[in-house]
C-alpha cells in the first residue's frame, strides 16, 4: 500500500509540474500590459533605489492595491538578474510549495486520500494552472485565501491566541493583494464569526480583537505610510467612489444578483479540468452531501465546513451592496480554494462513513483518470508552439535588435493600450543585458522602424500611424508575425 500511495502521488505530481512548466518553458505565458508595467516597476525600484509603499492601480481611480505584489518581484528579479521568465519561474515555485504544503497539511490532518483528491483537482484545474504562471497581482490573492483556510483550521482546533493573529494577517494580505476580495471577506468573517457559539466566544474577548486588528493591520502598514505622505489621497477617492451617486458600470438589482451568480457558477466550474460542466455538477453533488450531513464529522472539522459554508454566501450578498458590474471576473480570485476545501471537507467525510466509503473511491478514480487523460493528451499532440505572450513579444524584439547589430536606430511603438511597457521591458533588459544600444525616436539615418501589434480597431492604427509616420516615407521592409503583429522599415527620404 505504501508503494502504491506513492506511485499515484508521483503520477498526479508529474501531470502538476508538466502542465504549469510547458508553457513557461516554452514562453507561451500571458505578458501583456499589466505584466509589463509591473515588471518595469520592478526593474525601477532596484535600479533608482525607489521603493515604493503603493501596488498597482485598482478599478476605483485614485486607489490602489497593495505593494507586496511588487514587493514580490524584487525577489525574481534579484535572482535571475531581470530575465522576465525568472518571474513566471518564482511564481510557480511559489505556488508548487503552497500547493504541496497544502497537501502535506491534509494528509496530516485529514486522511491521505482526501490530500490525494486536493492535488488531483489542482493540478489539471483550469484555474490553479493559469495561477502558476499569470503574474498579476490579483494571483498573489489565492495563496492568501489558503493561508486562512489553514489558519481558520488551526484556530478552530487549537483555539490559540496566535491562530487569531494568522487569520486577521490572512485577510489583511487578501485586502492587498486584491481589494475588492478583502472588502467582500473581511465583514463576511466577522459576520460569520457571530453565528457560531465557539467563535462567538473567540471575538469577543478584547484580547482576541486585538490580535485579529493586528493581523489585519501589519499587512496595510505600508498603504497607511502613503497615506499620511499623500494628505489621505486614497481614502478621499475611495469615499468619493461610494458616496457619488453616478456608478461607472450600474446594474440593476436583478441583473446583479444574477451577474454574480453567474460569475460564482464561473468560480467554481474553473476548479475542473477544462472548466467540464459535468464535473462541476458531480462534485456540486459532494458538497450537497456535505451540507446535509456535516454533523458526522469532527467537531473542528465540522465548524470549519459550516463556517465556511456560511461564509460563502455572505461574500455574495455583501457583493451586491456596490450596484456596478463586477467588470473584471478576477476580482475573487481565491474563492476556489474555499470551495475546493468543500469539496475536501465531503469527500473526507465519505471517507469517514462505512457505507459511503466506496462512493469515496469513485470521485478520487474519477480525478486520476483525467490527469493521465490530460497528461496524455498533451503530450501526444503534435502541434507547434503558438507565437502568443511572452515568446511573441520576445521574439518581434529579438528581431528589429538583430536587424540593427547593436548600432543606433530609431523605434517606434504601437500597442492597443497605447503605452508599450511590454516591449520597453524586454528592451531595457537586451540593452542591459547584450549591450544593444537604446533607441531613438527620431530616425537614424532616415530610417526609423515601427512595430505595430494586431488592433481590431483599424482606425486607431490608422489615426497613430498618422500621427508618427512622416508623410514623405516609404516602406524599405515589412514582415508580418504569426500573431499579426507588423515589423516595418520607413524611410523619410522623398
Amino acid at each position: 500500500m505504501k508503494w502504491l500511495k506513492l506511485s499515484i502521488f508521483l503520477v498526479i505530481l508529474t501531470v502538476f509540474l508538466y502542465l504549469r512548466l510547458t508553457p513557461i518553458i516554452n514562453q507561451t505565458v500571458p505578458y501583456t500590459y499589466d505584466q509589463g508595467r509591473d515588471f518595469l516597476k520592478a526593474e525601477e525600484m532596484i535600479r533608482d533605489h525607489n521603493i515604493t509603499f503603493i501596488g498597482p492601480t485598482t478599478g476605483i481611480q485614485g486607489v490602489y492595491h497593495g505593494v507586496w505584489w511588487y514587493y514580490f518581484l524584487l525577489i525574481p528579479y534579484l535572482i535571475f538578474s531581470g530575465w522576465p521568465q525568472g518571474f513566471y519561474i518564482a511564481q510557480f515555485l511559489l505556488y508548487s510549495a503552497v500547493n504541496l504544503a497544502f497537501f502535506w497539511f491534509l494528509k496530516r490532518n485529514y486522511n491521505y486520500l482526501t490530500a490525494i483528491l486536493f492535488l488531483a483537482i489542482i493540478s489539471v484545474s483550469t484555474f490553479f494552472i493559469r495561477t502558476a504562471f499569470f503574474a498579476s497581482n490579483n494571483t498573489l490573492t489565492p495563496a492568501f485565501v489558503l493561508f486562512f483556510v489553514y489558519s481558520l483550521y488551526k484556530l478552530f482546533d487549537r483555539k490559540e491566541v496566535k491562530y487569531i493573529f494568522l487569520t486577521g494577517l490572512s485577510m489583511g494580505f487578501i485586502f492587498e493583494t486584491e481589494m475588492a476580495f478583502g472588502l467582500f471577506i473581511i465583514p463576511a468573517f466577522l459576520i460569520s464569526s457571530l453565528f457560531f457559539k465557539e467563535t462567538r466566544k473567540l471575538i469577543r474577548k478584547v484580547k482576541n480583537l486585538s490580535y485579529l486588528s493586528a493581523g489585519l493591520i501589519v499587512p496595510v502598514i505600508p498603504r497607511v505610510l502613503f497615506e499620511i505622505k499623500n494628505n489621505f489621497s486614497q481614502t478621499k477617492s475611495f469615499l468619493n467612489y461610494f458616496y457619488s451617486a453616478k456608478n461607472v458600470h450600474p446594474v440593476q438589482f436583478y441583473g446583479l444578483v444574477q451577474e454574480r451568480a453567474v460569475t460564482f457558477w464561473q468560480y467554481w466550474q474553473s476548479i475542473f479540468y477544462q472548466e467540464n460542466f459535468t464535473l462541476a455538477l458531480i462534485f456540486l453533488f459532494l458538497v450537497l452531501i456535505l451540507i446535509i450531513f456535516k454533523n458526522k464529522i469532527e467537531s473542528s472539522k465540522k465548524l470549519l465546513a459550516s463556517f465556511l459554508i456560511l461564509l460563502l454566501p455572505l461574500i455574495f450578498m455583501i457583493s451586491l451592496v456596490n450596484k456596478n458590474s463586477f467588470f473584471w471576473t478576477y476580482y475573487l480570485d481565491g474563492v476556489q480554494y474555499i470551495l475546493v476545501f468543500l469539496i475536501l471537507s465531503a469527500f473526507y467525510l465519505l471517507t469517514q462513513t462505512k457505507k459511503l466509503s466506496i462512493l469515496s473511491y469513485f470521485f478520487l478514480i474519477t480525478m486520476i483518470i483525467i490527469n493521465l487523460f490530460a497528461f496524455t493528451k498533451d503530450v501526444t499532440a503534435k502541434k507547434p508552439i503558438p507565437l502568443i505572450g511572452l515568446r511573441a513579444d520576445n521574439a518581434i524584439m529579438r528581431y528589429v535588435l538583430q536587424k540593427n547589430q547593436k548600432k543606433d536606430f530609431c523605434l517606434r511603438i504601437y500597442t492597443p493600450p497605447v503605452f508599450p511597457f511590454t516591449y520597453r521591458y524586454l528592451l531595457d533588459y537586451y540593452i542591459k543585458k547584450e549591450g544593444y544600444k537604446i533607441p531613438k525616436d527620431e530616425p537614424v539615418d532616415n530610417r526609423c522602424w515601427y512595430i505595430v501589434d494586431f488592433d481590431e480597431d483599424k482606425e486607431r492604427i490608422e489615426d497613430w500611424l498618422s500621427k508618427n509616420l512622416p508623410s514623405n516615407s516609404h516602406l524599405l521592409e515589412k514582415k508580418i508575425m504569426e500573431n499579426k503583429t507588423r515589423i516595418e522599415l520607413w524611410s523619410v527620404r522623398d
